[in-house]
């Protein structure tokens, strides 16, 4: 997805190698931009499990075998608007079938019972998971009464 096609606030462009140990620094990455966004503990364990099982996706399913070594990479854009967190997980991979054979397709279960949405948009060049996670009434319940 474009920076078009999302009219919000970037909040984080990040783009690391599609390797299992750059996930962590992510996870950190984006719990930060959401605690800042008000969100509380409950949501931000939501959003970081998410967030792992779709940077997984990537790294265990994106990219053949000879795929330039370089080129295998994890892009994230955390975007923001009136307090929700929109968060992007691009791959430039080879796609992935839609909908994923049920051995495969339980990490996306998993997202849309985190999220408030799910999206994903596949081709032959790549595929990107949107993750929407809505403000809870309770937000603020974690910060200090000032």
């Amino acid at each position: 997805m474009s920076d078009s096609e999302i009219k919000r606030e970037r909040l984080l462009h990040l783009v690391v190698p599609a390797r299992a140990e750059y996930l962590s620094m992510v996870r950190i990455m984006v719990a930060a931009i959401a605690n800042d966004s008000g969100f509380t503990e409950e949501n931000i364990a939501d959003i970081k499990v998410a967030l792992s099982e779709a940077s997984t996706n990537v790294v265990r399913h994106a990219y053949p075998d000879g795929f330039e070594a370089r080129r295998k990479v994890i892009e994230i854009n955390c975007y923001g608007d009136l307090g929700q967190l929109t968060i992007e997980v691009t791959d430039h991979g080879s796609g992935m079938p839609l909908p994923p054979p049920a051995s495969e397709g339980l990490g996306l279960g998993i997202m849309g019972s985190l999220m408030d949405q799910v999206d994903v948009e596949t081709g032959s060049s790549g595929t990107s998971v949107l993750l929407v996670k809505e403000p809870s009434p309770d937000r603020y319940s974690h910060q200090p009464d000032r």
